[in-house]
């Protein structure tokens, strides 16, 4: 035993170890199921990367992105020269395909002075063929609009995650992402209060994205760091599982009315005089003496609350408790029960949100009224309690006979309100 607690100690510090909070609001992106795609990425860079489009921007950006360039040494000729002005013949395309068949994901051009050919990967990597991408976009005379050869100068770009392989042509330059993000964070700190709000949450939701797939290399370490860890513990922690459904079936299938009794006793406002059955199954079942006549005598009708001992909701930490009227067969009442049945189920349906709303303070998480399918389950309350605690299981069904006394009340009421031997049980 001394083992198995020594390696789940160990289990549960290697994990705390590892755990990280990388959770943030979902960006536009991610809310349209579009972070995985590069077109989406294309489409933002394109997008501010354009003087011209209705950011407000005008050449903020592509100038920061030209400086990033030129710090790194990707480009040779120098962006203060170059006269980046509004109005100055900036085109920036997207997918221009040449005759050749190449169709790179960005092409910026300043007239003839200058051009830029772009390649971005998010998850993916170079096309294949006989050629990767980057080596058939940099032989290609005609990449760019009137052919290489007609511009003063230019550079080849490549985007890319920073532990995803390099680009395969020397002629481009290998640009990660992080160096992208500087260029957002740049803009929008040299751009406060000169922007209008939707192209400041455009920017902010972009660069949450690019951190969010930034992180993903070490998302995905420590995934496989638990994966190896699960099997590394795997024995010790089966060994602890199965130790739950014998606990289940042996003690708190059988201890429940002892609780109850002893050390979770309801605090009886209304001075029920509680009797348990079925202790030891996979339901427990509680009746008040006046529910205990009604079922044996010859009203027949058994009502009762029930809560379920069973190992799947003693894992997810839940309760279940439960007004149950039955069939003395424990059938399924349906069209054919007697009618003894059908007006005693409708005279406690038709009070029984009401005497629920009268509860002041109840401790359920859920409740429904309810027939259901079966009919049978008129009234049912959800507990929660923590995970795999003994304790907070008979406290839950404590505090489900204390809240739910003036259903109790009610359901008892009915019983004597009424004779209900005059109709027909079958």
């Amino acid at each position: 035993m001394d083992d198995l607690e020594s390696q789940l100690e160990e289990f549960r510090n290697e994990i705390h170890r590892l755990s990280t909070d990388v959770s943030h609001p979902k960006t536009a992106f991610e809310l349209l199921d579009m972070g995985q795609y590069e077109d989406a990425w294309q489409s933002y860079l394109r997008y501010f990367l354009s003087p011209d489009q209705p950011h407000q921007l005008e050449e903020v950006f592509l100038n920061h992105f030209l400086d990033l360039l030129e710090e790194n040494e990707m480009i040779s000729f120098s962006p203060p020269e170059t006269g980046l002005q509004p109005g100055q013949g900036i085109e920036v395309t997207a997918e221009r395909q040449s005759p050749d068949d190449n169709r790179p994901d960005l092409i910026i051009t300043s007239g003839s002075e200058w051009f830029l050919c772009i390649e971005l990967k998010v998850h993916a990597t170079e096309g294949g063929g006989e050629q990767p991408q980057t080596a058939r976009y940099a032989e290609d005379e005609n990449i760019v609009p009137n052919g290489v050869s007609d511009y003063e100068d230019g550079g080849f770009i490549y985007i890319k995650p920073s532990d995803a392989p390099s680009s395969a042509s020397s002629t481009f330059s290998d640009l990660n992402w992080q160096q992208v993000q500087s260029v957002v964070q740049d803009t929008l700190a040299h751009s406060t209060g000169n922007l209008p709000t939707r192209s400041v949450a455009q920017l902010s939701d972009f660069s949450t994205l690019i951190d969010s797939q930034l992180t993903m290399t070490d998302i995905d370490k420590d995934t496989r760091q638990r994966k190896d860890l699960y099997f590394q513990y795997r024995d010790a922690i089966t060994e602890a599982q199965d130790a739950v459904e014998p606990f289940v079936k042996t003690i708190l299938q059988q201890n429940w009315a002892k609780a109850l009794n002893e050390s979770h006793q309801p605090n009886n406002a209304n001075e029920f005089e509680w009797q348990y059955s079925s202790v030891g199954r996979g339901y427990g079942q509680v009746r008040t003496p006046r529910w205990e006549a009604a079922k044996s005598g010859p009203e027949k009708l058994d009502i009762h609350w029930e809560h379920k001992p069973i190992e799947d909701d003693f894992s997810k930490g839940q309760l279940r408790f439960i007004l149950e009227l039955e069939e003395p067969n424990r059938s399924t009442i349906n069209h054919d029960s007697g009618q003894r049945y059908h007006q005693f189920r409708d005279d406690l349906l038709e009070q029984a949100d009401d005497s629920i709303q009268s509860i002041p303070d109840p401790r359920w998480e859920e409740s429904d009224v309810s027939p259901g399918r079966s009919q049978k389950k008129l009234v049912s309350f959800v507990y929660e309690y923590q995970p795999g605690d003994e304790d907070g299981y008979y406290q839950s069904l404590q505090s489900a006979l204390e809240d739910c006394g003036p259903v109790t009340q009610l359901v008892t009421e009915i019983l004597g309100s009424q004779d209900y031997t005059q109709y027909p049980a079958e």
